[in-house]
């Protein structure tokens, strides 16, 4: 049984939540409070799976509840369902919310973000896994990326696309703005897929006010410079492999997957950083990624990230990418990569070209597993994409030093 915590101030919209509901019982069990107060109180008894507020009630607001609902039940999947908000208001609400639905909203779509989070809760069933993702504020970037940015934002001739290009380069900045973009009270009615589609839709004064906010830039000070950098470089590789191995039907999905494929590496160090040294340790005794994560998390980097990006409200593709990199289904075509295929196989020639440097790259320096290779049939194209992701690799590299 799930439990769902309502909380308005209005009392006709907690009545017709309460009668249309009624048909989910016993599936869900279903709570309702009239201020923010009285939700505080009803934590301290119930665990509850979702949150849904209002975010302008008297005395206690939406977005300090949710603040609270973060310290005390970090695993809930939080959600404001609000009309008329301002703009502080909505960058306050920011990093305590998982999704914004505005009023008025349909019905069957609250339900259906609800059944979402569950389902993901469901799938993803490990309640570390939530409670760490769940206490993330906010994920680390390099400082370096910071001041890129922000000299490029105050140049008059700077157009969108040149600013896209260095988010891209990284993927935590890149995961925020999508996360900012989809969310609801920005009042968009398709999903954002793209750096440079978000960036065209919230404004540059905006993007401005998230990235060099005291508040990021408290959180990467903290962070290893040398995992960032890792995670970095490698994503963005990945990123430029992988959106070649489709066509262009799939390519912003795949490159925008790819880019984002490692953020749960940046939660895992947010969190316990300590124990990726485990991780490192058992993969260099010839343990799996997946196999070594598991052994010491309980879960892997992709469990987390596709957790994140799906409570940040991303497009379902592009979290079940992200969430299947490590072990993808077989293509229903064979010699015709998928989404979630593309970024594994661009993620480990990635790791290929890397690893080998300047010497040029061979099948048997990919870590794919031969099940997986005769499944999806590309054993016939991987010498050439080897070889492509060498050139991709040296590109980057000499782009780097320039």
């Amino acid at each position: 049984m799930s439990r769902i915590l309502f909380v308005d101030d209005e009392p006709l919209i907690l009545n017709s939540l309460e009668l249309r509901l009624r048909r989910r019982r016993p599936e869900w069990e279903v709570h309702f409070a009239s201020c923010g107060a009285d939700a505080e109180a009803m934590l301290h008894d119930v665990e509850f799976d979702v949150v849904v507020t209002d975010m302008r009630m008297p005395g206690m607001d939406g977005a300090t509840l949710l603040a609270i609902v973060r310290r005390m039940q970090p695993e809930a999947f939080r959600i404001v369902l609000s009309a008329h908000m301002g703009r502080d208001t909505q960058l306050r609400a920011l990093p305590v919310t998982h999704r914004f639905l505005s009023k008025p909203c349909v019905p069957d779509e609250l339900e259906r973000v609800i059944q979402q989070a569950l389902y993901l809760r469901d799938r993803l069933g490990n309640p570390a896994l939530h409670r760490m993702v769940g206490e993330v504020r906010q994920l680390p970037s390099p400082p370096r990326t910071f001041e890129e940015i922000s000299t490029l934002m105050v140049d008059p001739r700077v157009g969108l696309k040149q600013i896209a290009a260095v988010v891209d380069k990284d993927p935590a900045i890149a995961a925020r703005l999508l996360h900012v973009a989809n969310s609801a009270f920005f009042g968009i009615r398709r999903q954002i897929r793209t750096s440079v589609e978000a960036l065209n839709w919230l404004g540059v004064d905006l993007v401005r006010k998230l990235v060099i906010s005291s508040e990021l830039s408290r959180k990467f000070r903290g962070s290893d410079p040398a995992l960032l950098d890792q995670v970095q470089s490698h994503a963005l590789l990945a990123a430029r492999i992988s959106s070649r191995l489709v066509d262009a039907r799939l390519s912003s999905v795949v490159s925008t997957g790819a880019l984002l494929h490692r953020v749960g590496l940046l939660v895992l160090a947010a969190a316990q950083p300590e124990l990726l040294q485990d991780v490192e340790a058992m993969e260099r005794d010839g343990m799996g990624r997946a196999e070594a994560e598991r052994a010491v998390f309980g879960f892997t980097h992709a469990d987390v990230g596709g957790h994140l990006l799906n409570l940040w409200g991303l497009p379902l593709d592009i979290v079940e990418t992200v969430a299947n990199h490590l072990e993808p289904p077989a293509p229903t075509v064979q010699g015709q990569l998928d989404a979630t295929g593309a970024v594994h196989v661009g993620s480990q020639l990635a790791t290929a070209a890397i690893r080998r440097g300047s010497a040029y790259v061979q099948p048997a320096d990919v870590n794919l597993l031969p099940a997986y290779i005769a499944a999806a049939g590309i054993e016939p194209k991987l010498r050439d994409w080897c070889l492509a992701a060498h050139h991709h690799h040296l590109e980057m590299r000499a782009a780097a030093s320039i």
